[in-house]
């Protein structure tokens, strides 16, 4: 950052970058959910906080999503790969120095300058508290960073006007291409109690605010107990959901995470005075999490009804739309199947579960414009100008449809087989729907006891 940069307008990424990271993180999800963006300040300086899953997909998540586009710190040794520093740069992004990296530490005092320096401005500084990118089903420890940069920019600028926005990330499968994904925005808030206790105890206002911030962040993010299996949470949302579909259909994320934040928010309330009745839905919910496994069906499978109005609707439209493009699908496969070979092929050397989905996306961003660039030449050299255009905008538009086909393939061959599954299994259809119904029994005395409970305590005591 240039030096004196709170004088004038903040920095803030290029807009073709902010571009290219919703073109890349829509083509990457199926769907992308956003909740409480009303939130977000209109106006005035602003430090974004997140949790961190999914690598480089989180900061391209925030960019494309948030209505204010913000800076991000990045670990300097981002800077080092190649290719990578022309994005950094459009993105305006703040080279952070850690000491696990063998880097110079000292120059972080330059970092810290650039985010206060922004913030002053009234600019937009996005960070991850948590430090790191991890597979933990719960937030891991919060670095003190975000703190630091929010009181110590509060005091150089007095008075600033800070706000801080917490933001959550979810995934429901976040290596997957075609997965989904689910932001959570969450209330902004200026941190006044701990920037008077600043000035006579840094330490402490550090701590406090770090706590404070999460306290936030555990309120737009899904923390799992040690003691309890995700998955079985997972499962004991969708029971619970619903007791029966037309057709299999999932729910909307932010639905799933408000089921799975008050089943979390039950068993912790739970386990210690009702161990027993806690442990007895466990073994239910992996009794049917088994059965599922053993037959190849998801719960939405088995709550499924299928009358044959709906199978009849869901065949006939699902035909039509394949039949219509599939020759608009077969042309996006010619043009995009080395393309598509070679971020496999990058994805696949990833030995980290942090990984496979930067690798999708950044080789994505590189090798399907090159492939299209030398399909195009190839075409106008053979075929002359206007045929080496119609390939440059008929290999990205047909490739998207060739996605969107195979999809829509896959969606009818799982559901076919599922469906078939049902047909021949049906002794094992109906075992497997009276384990369903039996869990979705417990889980629903399970949250009659904490119901009473609670209304228990809230009443008032004799006089």
């Amino acid at each position: 950052m240039a030096a004196g940069e709170a004088a004038g307008a903040p920095r803030v990424p290029k807009p073709w970058l902010v571009g290219v990271a919703r073109t890349l993180v829509r083509t990457f999800f199926r769907s992308i959910e956003i909740t409480g963006v009303e939130r977000v300040p209109p106006r005035g300086p602003l430090l974004v906080v997140a949790n961190h899953h999914n690598s480089l997909v989180d900061p391209a998540l925030v960019v494309a999503q948030l209505p204010r586009p913000p800076r991000f710190l990045a670990k300097s040794t981002l800077w080092q790969t190649p290719g990578l520093t022309i994005l950094l740069d459009a993105a305006a992004a703040i080279p952070v120095y850690r000491r696990q990296d063998a880097v110079d530490t000292a120059k972080n005092e330059e970092t810290f300058d650039a985010c206060y320096e922004a913030l002053a401005a009234g600019g937009v500084v996005a960070l991850f508290p948590e430090g790191i990118s991890h597979d933990a089903p719960r937030l891991a420890g919060l670095k003190t960073g975000a703190a630091r940069i929010a009181l110590e920019a509060g005091e150089r600028f007095a008075p600033l006007g800070l706000h801080i926005l917490p933001v959550g990330l979810v995934f429901d499968d976040k290596g997957k291409f075609r997965s989904r994904a689910l932001l959570r925005v969450g209330v902004a808030f200026e941190p006044r109690a701990e920037q008077a206790r600043y000035a006579v105890d840094p330490k402490g206002a550090v701590r406090s605010l770090t706590d404070r911030i999460r306290h936030a962040l555990e309120d737009v993010t899904l923390n799992y107990p040690e003691a309890a299996e995700p998955s079985l949470v997972d499962r004991a949302s969708e029971v619970w959901a619903v007791a029966e579909k037309p057709l299999p259909a999932r729910m909307a994320m932010a639905e799933a995470f408000q089921l799975r934040r008050n089943l979390i928010a039950t068993y912790e309330r739970l386990r210690a005075r009702h161990p027993e009745q806690v442990k007895q839905a466990q073994d239910l919910a992996t009794r049917y999490e088994e059965g599922l496994r053993r037959m190849g069906l998801r719960d939405d499978h088995v709550a499924a009804r299928y009358r044959p109005a709906s199978v009849g609707l869901f065949l006939a439209g699902t035909l039509a739309l394949l039949l219509f493009w599939l020759p608009f699908a077969a042309l996006g496969v010619l043009f995009n199947w080395i393309p598509y070979q070679a971020v496999r092929l990058v994805a696949s050397r990833s030995d980290s579960p942090d990984l496979p989905a930067t690798f999708k996306l950044l080789g994505g961003f590189v090798f399907y414009p090159v492939a299209w660039a030398i399909e195009a030449v190839l075409a106008g050299l053979a075929l002359g100008p206007l045929a080496g255009l119609a390939v440059l905008l008929l290999a990205p538009a047909t490739g998207h449809v060739a996605m969107r086909f195979h999809e829509r393939y896959e969606h009818l061959i799982d559901e076919s087989a599922a469906y078939a599954l049902r047909v021949v299994r049906r002794r094992r259809l109906r075992e497997l729907r009276a384990d369903r119904a039996a869990f979705r029994t417990e889980l629903d005395r399970l949250a009659a006891l904490d119901r009473e409970e609670r209304e228990g305590e809230e009443k008032p005591g004799p006089h």
